[in-house]
């Protein structure tokens, strides 16, 4: 189970945060908002993406699937 997983809606941004708080709105790589997504969307169209960050430690996340 993941946390709070977010995305970036800039169409120029592929930013990915997990763990990140609820009241956290803007990405932080360009600042556009933030919008929430769950763990099914995430592994059906997000877990490919590149730029994924933990929020609390602000370093690189790929998190694995358990099945």
């Amino acid at each position: 189970m993941l946390d709070l997983i977010k995305i970036c809606g800039n169409s120029h941004c592929d930013a990915i945060f997990h763990n990140i708080p609820k009241k956290h709105t803007k990405c932080l790589d360009c600042g556009g908002n933030l919008k929430i997504i769950n763990e099914k969307t995430y592994w059906k169209k997000y877990s490919e993406y590149w730029f994924q960050y933990d929020f609390l430690t602000q370093k690189y996340f790929r998190p694995t699937k358990n099945d």
